[in-house]
C-alpha cells in the first residue's frame, strides 16, 4: 500500500510539473476515441448501418483503452503534454484520410471532415500546444527538405502517369497529340501533327506554345513519351522552389517557408491535373511564381524574362501576366515596369493570335460562346461588350452557368461553385481575406479563365486549366497570412496542410490506385500489346484507336478514332483496341475497313489489320 501511495504521489507530481489540465485529459480521451473509430472504420464499411450493428464493441473499447494507456504512458515518460497533442493531431489526420479515401471525390464530405480538422488545429495551435514555435532550422536545411519533397512529388506523379501510359489509358486527346508533335519536332524542328485536326497541321494553328521547345533537347536524348510525363511532373513540382522564395521575401521563417513548399505539393490541383495527359499549362505555376518572386525581390530583368516565358506558354497566358502587372500597378510596386508589362502582354496576345492564323487556325474564342451571339460575329470583343452592358448575365454565368445543352448529361449549375470550393477551401478562403482589396486583382484569371467560359473542363480540377490560377491563389493566400501574427500563421499552415492532404487524397487516390492496378494486374497483356505495335513501320499510313495512338507516335502519317475533325479514310493499317470492341468508335473503324483488310496480328489487347492491296 505504501508503494502504491508513493507511485500515485509521483504521478501527481508529474502532472503538476507538466501543467496537465482537464483540457489535456479531454485531448487524451479524444485521441483514444479517434483511434478506436479509425480501427472500426478500417475493419468494415463505415458508411453502412449494417456494419454499426454488427461491429463487435470489444474492437472499439479494446482499441480505446489500449491507446489511452499507451499515450498516457508516453506522456509520463516524456513529461510533456505535447505527446498527447501530437498523437491527437496525427490520429485525427490519419482517420480523416481513411474516410475521404473511402468516399473519394466527395467534395462536401471533404469539407465536413476538413472542418473537424480545423477545429482540432485551432485547439492545438492555440498557446503553441504542438511546440511549432520552437521548431527552427536554417534556410539551407529548408532547401534540402524542399528538394526531398520535390523528389517525392516527381516520383509519385511519374510512377502513376507512366503506369497509365503503359496500360494504354492515355488517348489521342490530349497525350497522343503531343507524342507525335515532339517526334516531329525531333525530326523536322516543327510542331506538326496529323492527329490533332485529322490533317498535317502545326500545333501552333491550335495553340501558340513555343515554350515546348524548352523540352526538346531532353526529348532528343530520350525519344520517348515517358520522358514527357516525367518532365511534366518535374515542371509542376518545381513550383515549390519559387513559392519558398516568396515566403522568404514576405518574412516567413524557414520552417513556415518549407511548410508552404509542402502545401504546394499537396494542393489539390497540382498532382491531380497531371493524371490527365500532357499540356503546356503545366508550365504556368512555376513560371508565374518565379515572376512574382522576382517582382517582390525587385529584380526587373529576371522578372521580365519570367513574364516572357509565361507568355510563351499559350496565347491566353497574357491574362496571368497582365493580372500580376495590374496588381503591381495598383499596389505601387514599380509602376513603370508594371505598365510596360501590361502593354507587352497585350501586344504578345495580338502577336500570338496572328501566329495562329498564319499557321492555318483561329483562336478558340468559342470558349466564350456563352457571352456571344452569332449575329454579333461571336468574337472576344462581343463577349467584353456583353459583360459590360449586362452585369447580371455575367454574374449568372460565373456562379450558376455551368449547365449547358451540349453537355447536359455531364454538367449542372453548381459545378463552378464546387470548383471554387475545391481550390479555395483548402486555403481557408484566405485569398479573399487580404487587408488590401487590390490583392483581389490576382484572382482575375480565376474569373476569366475558369468561371466565365461554359467549356466544362475549365472549371474542373481534374484538367489542366487550374495551374496558373492555383499559383495566384497560393500567392494571394501567403500575402494575406504574412500580415498575421505567429499564432495565426501556425493555425493557417497547420489547417491548410491538413485540408490539402484531405482534398488531394480524395481527388488523387482513386486515380493512382486505378492506374497502378490496371497495369500491374494485366502487365503481360500490355507488354504483348506494346510489342505488337512495334511491328508497324514508321513510313506506313495508320489509323489507330485513340488509346493505341500514343504508342504509335513515331508514325508520320497517323490518324485516329475518335474522328472529331474528318471522316475515316483508307490507310495501310488499322489498329483496333479489343478492350472496346463494341463501342461506337470501334464500329466506325470496322465500317470504314469493310472487307478490304485482313487481320495480321492479334496480341494482348490489340488487333492489327492491313490493307489487302498493300499486302500483295
Amino acid at each position: 500500500m505504501q508503494h502504491l501511495r508513493s507511485f500515485l504521489h509521483r504521478l501527481g507530481n508529474i502532472h503538476r510539473k507538466t501543467g496537465f489540465t482537464r483540457t489535456d485529459l479531454f485531448a487524451l480521451l479524444a485521441c483514444a476515441f479517434v483511434c478506436a473509430s479509425f480501427t472500426c472504420a478500417a475493419a468494415g464499411e463505415f458508411t453502412s448501418l449494417a456494419w454499426v450493428r454488427q461491429m463487435p464493441p470489444l474492437l472499439f473499447w479494446g482499441t480505446f483503452l489500449s491507446v489511452l494507456i499507451l499515450v498516457w504512458v508516453g506522456f509520463l515518460l516524456a513529461k510533456t503534454t505535447r505527446v498527447i497533442n501530437w498523437c491527437l493531431f496525427i490520429s485525427g489526420l490519419l482517420y480523416s484520410l481513411l474516410l475521404v479515401g473511402t468516399l473519394s471525390g466527395d467534395l462536401f464530405f471533404n469539407i465536413g471532415v476538413g472542418a473537424v480538422l480545423v477545429i482540432i488545429a485551432k485547439y492545438l495551435t492555440k498557446e503553441n500546444r504542438l511546440g511549432l514555435e520552437g521548431i527552427s532550422f536554417s534556410w539551407r536545411t529548408s532547401l534540402y527538405v524542399t528538394a526531398a519533397v520535390f523528389c517525392l512529388f516527381c516520383l509519385f506523379v511519374s510512377f502513376c502517369t507512366v503506369a497509365k501510359y503503359k496500360a494504354f489509358a492515355h488517348g489521342t486527346f490530349d497525350f497522343g497529340i503531343f507524342c507525335q508533335m515532339f517526334e516531329q519536332m525531333a525530326k523536322t524542328g516543327l510542331p506538326y501533327t496529323t492527329v490533332e485536326r485529322s490533317r498535317y497541321l502545326s500545333h501552333f494553328a491550335v495553340h501558340f506554345s513555343p515554350i515546348y521547345y524548352l523540352l526538346l533537347p531532353g526529348y532528343m536524348l530520350f525519344r520517348s513519351p515517358i520522358y514527357l510525363l516525367c518532365a511534366q511532373a518535374a515542371i509542376v513540382g518545381l513550383g515549390m522552389f519559387p513559392l519558398r522564395r516568396i515566403c522568404r521575401t514576405l518574412g516567413f521563417s524557414p520552417f513556415l517557408a518549407t511548410g508552404a513548399a509542402v502545401l504546394y505539393a499537396l494542393y489539390p490541383s497540382m498532382a491531380n491535373g497531371c493524371f490527365y495527359d500532357f499540356h503546356e499549362n503545366k508550365f504556368l505555376s512555376v513560371l508565374l511564381l518565379y515572376m512574382i518572386s522576382f517582382i517582390l525581390e525587385q529584380k526587373r530583368i529576371p522578372a521580365a524574362v519570367s513574364a516572357l516565358l509565361v507568355l510563351c506558354v499559350k496565347e491566353d497566358a497574357f491574362i496571368y501576366v497582365a493580372a500580376v502587372a495590374l496588381w503591381m500597378l495598383l499596389s505601387g510596386r514599380d509602376r513603370w515596369f508594371a505598365a510596360g508589362t501590361i502593354a507587352v502582354s497585350l501586344l504578345w496576345f495580338m502577336f500570338a493570335c496572328t501566329m495562329i492564323r498564319l499557321s492555318g487556325g483561329e483562336i478558340m474564342s468559342d470558349r466564350f460562346a456563352n457571352f456571344t451571339a452569332s449575329a454579333d460575329g461571336g468574337n472576344l470583343l462581343t463577349a467584353v461588350r456583353t459583360c459590360f452592358y449586362d452585369i447580371g448575365y455575367l454574374i449568372r454565368e460565373v456562379f450558376s452557368g455551368a449547365e449547358t445543352e451540349v453537355y447536359s448529361e455531364l454538367t449542372y449549375s453548381g459545378q463552378k461553385l464546387e470548383f471554387v470550393l475545391w481550390l479555395c477551401a483548402p486555403l481557408l478562403f484566405t485569398p479573399f481575406a487580404g487587408k488590401r482589396s487590390v490583392q483581389l486583382v490576382l484572382l482575375i484569371p480565376l474569373l476569366v479563365v475558369n468561371l466565365m467560359p461554359d467549356w466544362m473542363y475549365q472549371f474542373n480540377i481534374d484538367f489542366q486549366y487550374t495551374y496558373g490560377t492555383a499559383a495566384l491563389l497560393l500567392v494571394s493566400a501567403l500575402l494575406t497570412v504574412s500580415g498575421w501574427g505567429p499564432s495565426g500563421r501556425r493555425l493557417f499552415f497547420c489547417s491548410a496542410l491538413s485540408l490539402c492532404m484531405v482534398f488531394t487524397v480524395s481527388a488523387v487516390y482513386p486515380k493512382a490506385q486505378r492506374n497502378i492496378a490496371r497495369y500491374y494486374n494485366n502487365k503481360e497483356e500490355y507488354i504483348a500489346t506494346a510489342d505488337a505495335l512495334k511491328s508497324i513501320p514508321a513510313d506506313a499510313s495508320v489509323t489507330a484507336y485513340g488509346y493505341m495512338m500514343p504508342h504509335l507516335y513515331y508514325v508520320d502519317d497517323l490518324h485516329t478514332c475518335p474522328d472529331y475533325y474528318a471522316s475515316l479514310e483508307q490507310t495501310e493499317y488499322y489498329v483496333l483496341d479489343t478492350r472496346y470492341d463494341t463501342d461506337t468508335h470501334t464500329k466506325k473503324m470496322l465500317a470504314a475497313m469493310g472487307d478490304d483488310y485482313t487481320l495480321i496480328t492479334q496480341a494482348g489487347y490489340v488487333q492489327i489489320y492491313r490493307l489487302k492491296a498493300a499486302a500483295q
